[in-house]
């Protein structure tokens, strides 16, 4: 398995407009982001769309590797496991774009398999997937008893699909493209942190304190696992109130009214990963190499560290891996 400030009881307002950069470390907005909120759709799958301003930010770590290692010593990891959050580097988003306001949910991917006949990876090729087992308190795979529809754990429509790979989050989006008429994809990896920071330059949209990270993010409960270890280590208590994702958009929003854009589960973007990406991406619009062997996976999941679920952090693992914490959001182009 792979490599938060004080916040308010009531969303966080979304920052105001402004066409001068006044710091570096600020993200710019081209278009007021609380008046592109009036233009979110929702579309023939219940799926709402939330309207992402064009605009310019600096990408990757906030603090040096050193800072981080001394953040969170606990971890016990080398400065070298985040290198590939630098240089810090900005990056222009020239064009909005929409962004799924939620996760990919169960009852979303199941309209897709059933109006397709789809069958994800771990189904196909009868391998399985990742899985919870509650006989060990763990998690666990691949295996073919495990798969989208049967984790290892209770779920509705409304928590977000797992095990589905990177192949079957692109079969989603060009179904759902060709039913609405509309392009649906994957986001790009700096449309993704882009989205994530939503006018923020903290470890995380809501500050740099992960103990709050609980009011809107499902990862790892800190006072019930101190210690860290590798998610297929972790062990969760039968009716531990803390164990699996939540029902998407069961706590706050960041800036640009996302949900779970930290934790509950990974999700897929559109790049492939090279470690010295930033040192020569370019300014507008990047979406990362031509090739490569390894997708890039951002966000933490519901089994995940806080250290995991930073808006800079970098994870990568082949398209056809398939995860009991592992899901997508999906972008639309205008």
């Amino acid at each position: 398995m792979p490599k938060i400030a004080q916040i308010s009881a009531m969303p966080w307002r979304v920052m105001s407009w402004t066409l001068v950069l006044a710091s570096c470390d600020r993200v710019t907005s081209l278009r007021e982001p609380s008046a592109a909120k009036t233009l979110e759709f929702t579309n023939s799958v219940g799926m709402s769309m939330v309207p992402i301003p064009s605009g310019e930010f600096l990408m990757g770590g906030t603090m040096s590797a050193d800072s981080l290692v001394a953040k969170f010593p606990s971890y016990d990891k080398p400065a070298g496991c985040f290198a590939d959050e630098y240089p810090r580097h900005r990056v222009r988003i020239t064009q909005s774009f929409y962004l799924g306001k939620f996760e990919v949910t169960i009852g979303q991917f199941r309209r897709f398999s059933s109006e397709t006949g789809y069958r994800t990876e771990a189904e196909a090729d009868g391998q399985g997937g990742w899985g919870y087992n509650p006989e060990t308190g763990k998690c666990e795979g691949r295996r073919p008893i495990y798969n989208w529809q049967t984790p290892g754990y209770p779920q509705t429509d409304n928590y977000p699909v797992v095990d589905v790979s990177f192949h079957d989050a692109l079969a989603f989006c060009q179904w759902l493209s060709k039913k609405e008429g509309r392009t649906y994809r994957l986001p790009t990896e700096a449309e993704w942190e882009y989205a994530n920071r939503a006018n923020t330059a903290k470890l995380y949209a809501g500050g740099d304190d992960p103990a709050m990270l609980a009011s809107y993010a499902r990862v790892v409960n800190l006072e019930r696992h101190a210690k860290f270890e590798h998610v297929q280590d972790i062990e969760f208590q039968k009716g531990d109130p803390s164990a699996f994702p939540l029902p998407v958009g069961s706590l706050l929003p960041n800036g640009f009214g996302l949900y779970d854009v930290h934790g509950n589960v990974w999700e897929w973007v559109a790049d492939w990963y090279a470690e010295d990406y930033y040192a020569k991406s370019p300014v507008d619009d990047p979406k990362g190499p031509h090739q490569g062997e390894v997708r890039v996976r951002r966000g933490g999941g519901w089994n995940s560290f806080p250290l995991w679920a930073r808006s800079s952090f970098r994870n990568w693992i082949t398209p056809g891996s398939r995860y009991v914490n592992l899901g997508f959001r999906v972008a639309m182009s205008r």
